[in-house]
């Protein structure tokens, strides 16, 4: 039987915790042709440390998802830095070692954000790898061990398909989605829609259907759609970057497709509504906009979101007292707009 085989590239950034717990989970799955691609995002805590002992083996992973593997540790670990990657020769992985024993680590010397940190992966893929696909995945995430086979079910049933997502449920609370497979975008709005939102899986879901875009929280690509359509956008920095990606995709031909029987688990919410990140989900917004709709929407748009950012930072301020939460709003807002006049678009 032939098995295309997987890229799996995931960032860690001071979440060792999270990435070791993720790791295990990846190392358990019932699937045969796949290298783990492990970016550190120039992490300041013992992240490093933690993961190569974890690789040795002298730290068990306790989950209420699987049980402990013993048998395939040590686990090869290739380490390279991201400022090699270019270099005619560099340590490659060893495919004599099976999947679920070997990782390779790529070690950046700053934090690229989820957008460039991505691309660093999936540069050395396209350059080093001869993989079919390519996935990214959260570190704070948990896999079924059929995820990926079901992923690969659906994205090898049609060559329309560029982009397959699975069904995302909510860590702490296990039977409820954080999405089915990804989102609709209102392009009137710059607005997302995640499907069936924290919705009790009932099985409600449970068909095939073609989203606008599938999340990076777990996104599989075709290597030759990825090489068509380019790497992710790395002045996002963080959010909308996979909605950009997918709607690139479509504008070639290609759609996104759901695989609800693909299912895995993420720690969501656990760091969202920050200054930090709603600075770049306001400026991200503007960008991407930008990019998707012509200009007269765009102007419309501007001044929809305009009325809704003071609104919204005017709060902040006024009742709750946050000046952090409200400059972010603001500081969104101009940047996204600077950003979208200025930037050499992809």
């Amino acid at each position: 039987m032939n098995f295309p085989k997987v890229a799996i590239i995931i960032i860690n950034w001071n979440g060792w915790k999270d990435t070791i717990e993720c790791l295990e989970s990846l190392y358990q799955i019932n699937y045969p042709q796949y290298d783990v691609i492990l970016i550190d995002n120039n992490s300041e805590d013992l992240s490093l440390e933690k993961i190569k002992k974890y690789c040795e083996g002298k730290i068990k992973v306790e989950s209420e998802f699987f049980n402990y593997n013993d048998n395939n540790k040590p686990i090869s670990v290739f380490e390279l830095r991201s400022s090699e990657l270019e270099l005619t020769e560099i340590q490659r992985i060893d495919n004599h070692v099976s999947p679920n024993t070997r990782l390779t680590l790529i070690k950046n010397d700053e934090n690229y954000g989820f957008a460039e940190g991505n691309n660093i992966g999936i540069k050395y893929v396209i350059e080093s790898l001869n993989s079919d696909y390519i996935l990214l995945l959260n570190n704070d995430t948990v896999v079924d061990k059929d995820f990926l086979s079901e992923l690969l079910n659906v994205a090898e049933s049609d060559d329309a398909i560029g982009f397959i997502g699975p069904k995302v449920y909510i860590y702490d609370n296990q039977d409820t989605l954080q999405v089915a497979g990804g989102s609709e975008v209102d392009l009137t709005h710059g607005e997302v829609n995640e499907i069936a939102y924290h919705y009790k899986d009932n099985g409600k879901y449970d068909y095939y259907f073609e989203p606008d875009f599938i999340g990076g929280t777990c996104i599989l690509g075709k290597r030759k759609v990825i090489e068509k359509i380019g790497l992710l956008d790395s002045e996002y920095f963080m959010y909308w970057e996979d909605a950009d990606w997918c709607f690139r995709a479509r504008k070639n031909g290609y759609k996104c497709a759901y695989s609800f029987k693909s299912k895995i688990w993420h720690k969501y919410g656990a760091s969202s509504g920050t200054p930090f990140k709603m600075y770049y989900f306001t400026r991200n917004r503007i960008y991407f906009m930008k990019k998707n709709i012509k200009s007269l929407q765009f102007i419309q748009f501007s001044l929809f979101l305009a009325a809704v950012t003071l609104y919204k930072s005017s709060y902040q301020l006024i009742r709750l007292r946050d000046l952090k939460m409200s400059n972010a709003y603001l500081k969104g807002f101009i940047n996204g707009l600077k950003i979208s006049y200025n930037s050499k678009n992809i």
